[in-house]
């Protein structure tokens, strides 16, 4: 059975906004293919066209070079001034892919059963962007404080978004502290890790297998190379490190092997071939350090036919004790997560790139993202649904 607060309309001085309520918001963000690989600017379109009559607000895109994306920010109440006070209410808009996970049923279609929502995006993130976007719609017209909107592209792929919006945007145009909506579990979550990438690229010669001496092996240094990377691992979980014991499941940087390609043939020596590497880095780790000894460690193979290059990083986010947000999660009895997030979201760029302090705290289980048949409870969503605009009334109202 669906619960009723998943249907309020908004109300503004007596009158209904068209902005419709969250879970038919859901339901039309679910239905939008944001998966990275593609165009985000359909559920853009949507967002902005529940937005337009909401008085008093200020709108902004901020594209990706190709313009096929783009970030979509909000202001309302008044302009940030030198304290930045206010706040941002921070979500994405992408999703990962379902390509080959095994669905049984439409990812795209908003699917109810037994009190839990399947679909994807329902758990990372878009349930929690439309309970922003609904709760934005309720308070901006009454706000006293700047409250901004931002709902970013290509988190899942790098935090991608969130730095082109750096490129564009002062530091002093935007509120110093951020609510970010990742899935928590309700918890206030108030530092995570970060997430550094890159590929090693190998160029060989092509020969037929019969006739290896006309031919130059490109797999074969990254198997080499796959090994020494194993020994690094091997290293970084002995070692630990800064706030190790905040990620008790795994107290350490986390290195991994997880793609590798090359080769077209059984009969054919390889002329090509690629290794990427991810690696999970715990706060105040330098992460120009890590690149810096990923290099040395594999410094006798890099050369002209072997060359490694950084594909993107997620900076960790540190933890912030004095967030005037924290506190009043707190006063609201918002449980405190004891651990940081194993997992990386824009909170890491927003501090690095424009001194935003972030924390996390959203509906749904990060352990269902991602998934096949991805899901998060009815109850949570509801739950969050009337928690937000609250929390917002007390910041900025």
């Amino acid at each position: 059975m669906r619960t009723n607060r998943l249907f309020r309309t908004i109300q503004v001085d007596g009158m209904t906004l068209p902005c419709p309520p969250v879970r038919e918001m859901l339901d039309a963000l679910v239905g939008v293919d944001t998966t990275s690989s593609g165009s985000n600017l359909a559920a853009v379109d949507l967002v902005e066209s529940w937005l337009e009559s909401v008085p008093g607000i200020r709108r902004q895109r901020i594209f990706d070079p190709t313009g096929e994306k783009a970030n979509l920010i909000a202001w309302a109440g008044p302009e940030v001034d030198s304290t930045r006070e206010g706040l941002i209410v921070s979500g994405h808009l992408d999703c990962v892919p379902v390509e080959a996970q095994g669905w049984t049923d439409d990812p795209f279609v908003v699917r109810e059963q037994s009190g839990r929502l399947y679909g994807r995006g329902v758990c990372d993130m878009k349930g929690f962007d439309a309970i922003a976007i609904n709760a934005f719609a309720q308070v901006a017209p009454h706000a006293t404080r700047p409250l901004v909107l931002m709902l970013s592209y290509d988190e899942e792929v790098g935090s991608h978004g969130i730095a082109q919006m750096a490129e564009q945007l002062a530091p002093s145009a935007l509120p110093q502290e951020a609510l970010i909506g990742e899935p928590t579990s309700g918890q206030i979550v108030p530092l995570h890790k970060g997430h550094l990438r890159f590929t090693l690229t190998s160029r060989g010669k092509n020969a037929h297998t019969a006739f290896p001496q006309d031919g130059l092996n490109a797999i074969e240094p990254l198997a080499e190379a796959a090994v020494r990377l194993a020994g690094l691992r091997r290293e970084f979980e002995l070692e630990g490190g800064p706030n190790a014991d905040r990620f008790p499941e795994a107290p350490f940087l986390v290195l991994t092997v997880a793609l590798i390609e090359g080769g077209s043939a059984i009969n054919v020596v390889p002329d090509a071939a690629s290794l990427g590497v991810g690696i999970r880095l715990l706060p105040g780790v330098d992460p120009v350090a890590v690149e810096s000894r990923v290099r040395e460690h594999l410094s006798t193979l890099l050369g002209e036919n072997l060359w490694m290059s950084r594909d993107a990083l997620s900076p960790p986010m540190p933890e912030h004790p004095q967030m005037h947000l924290r506190k009043v999660l707190l006063d609201m009895h918002v449980p405190l997560a004891p651990n940081g997030a194993p997992f990386g979201t824009d909170g890491g760029m927003l501090f690095e790139k424009l001194g935003v302090k972030s924390l996390l705290w959203g509906p749904g289980s990060i352990q269902n993202a991602h998934q096949p048949d991805e899901w998060v409870e009815v109850r949570d969503l509801a739950q969050a649904e009337l928690e937000l605009p609250r929390l917002l009334g007390r910041l900025v109202g």
